[in-house]
């Protein structure tokens, strides 16, 4: 450890620029395998014919680079 306490928020970014929205679930109604994210997307989590849903093409889609 250095000492320094540790923070639950993140760090800011240093331009002032705000971070980009994150797609996270908002509501989730596992009978129907049913999501809505924050952003507003409305689709399924049920594995599609690729082995993927339709949940990880839009997390894909919007994926930032990581630092």
């Amino acid at each position: 450890m250095n000492g320094r306490p540790l923070s639950l928020t993140r760090p800011s970014l240093r331009n002032g620029e705000p971070e980009p929205l994150r797609h996270v679930i908002e509501t989730y109604v596992h009978k129907d395998q049913v999501i809505t994210c924050v952003c507003g997307w409305h689709g399924s989590c049920a594995a599609n014919a690729t082995g993927g849903s339709d949940w990880t093409v839009h997390l894909n889609q919007f994926r930032t680079k990581r630092k």
